[in-house]
């Protein structure tokens, strides 16, 4: 079935993504976010909206590249897009969640925007959560579905699979699921191994419909021999998660 669009989108909310040079050989537009004020961690709802309006005009909509995990609330707005029921699935160190659930008076933040998502958009039936790690995770939630890496962990691509009621798929990725050896990330990080998570993708694209798929998680912009390697390690994730995206996607329509 596979990824239902093609083309890659990269949002500059600073300059990480200038320093990885080998994603910009496939087919991409760029949309500029240099500079917009209250946006780091939590947005504003005018920041909000602007970003949904410069989001609704772009072309490239299979792959779209957030930045760092501090704007992992742009995934709501990538979300409130479908118009078809679906699950989401999240593979995240973190829950992304606020247990209040309720964000009237509130700003949306990296870590609040699951449950902005399961209050606003109806078409949203299910989220199932790959990977978090603190054993404090045991969160309950008619809708959630957590799959732990607290303890050593090993879930089947079919055992997720079997967990997924919908044919149509959203994917989203913070690359601090993965472990510190895989990633260079600003939050603490996971145990997932990038093949396992590339063994995961694999087959959900297989055997569902996914609508789209964001990926995060980029390390802060610094200086010096430590920014150049998380640069490579994250460029060298990046590539992979994306060449299996665009190998299956030609498989597909071959």
């Amino acid at each position: 079935m596979c990824l239902l669009h093609q083309g890659v989108t990269f949002l500059n909310f600073d300059e990480t993504y200038f320093f990885q040079q080998k994603l910009y050989s496939f087919p991409h537009e760029n949309i500029d976010f240099l500079g917009l004020s209250h946006v780091h961690l939590y947005c504003a709802d005018e920041s909000l909206k602007l970003i949904e309006k410069k989001l609704s005009n772009r072309k490239q909509r299979g792959i779209t590249f957030i930045g760092s995990g501090n704007y992992h609330y742009v995934t709501y707005l990538l979300l409130k897009e479908i118009k078809k029921p679906f699950t989401l699935i999240l593979f995240d160190n973190h829950l992304d969640m606020d247990v209040k659930m309720d964000h009237h008076d509130s700003m949306i933040s990296c870590g609040t925007w699951v449950s902005f998502a399961l209050q606003n958009i109806p078409y949203l039936k299910h989220v199932l959560i790959v990977g978090p790690t603190s054993k404090a995770y045991n969160f309950q939630h008619q809708k959630v579905t957590i799959f732990s890496f607290h303890k050593e962990q090993n879930y089947s691509p079919k055992f997720i699979l079997s967990n997924i009621k919908t044919d149509n798929i959203y994917i989203s990725i913070d690359k601090d699921v993965l472990h510190k050896e895989e990633a260079a990330t600003n939050w603490d990080q996971g145990k997932m191994k990038l093949k396992t998570l590339l063994s995961f993708l694999e087959q959900i694209l297989v055997q569902k419909r996914v609508i789209g798929i964001d990926i995060c998680g980029e390390s802060p912009l610094s200086h010096g021999r430590f920014f150049a390697a998380s640069i490579r390690k994250n460029e060298t994730a990046n590539l992979k998660v994306l060449q299996t995206c665009i190998r299956l996607q030609e498989r597909s329509l071959s």
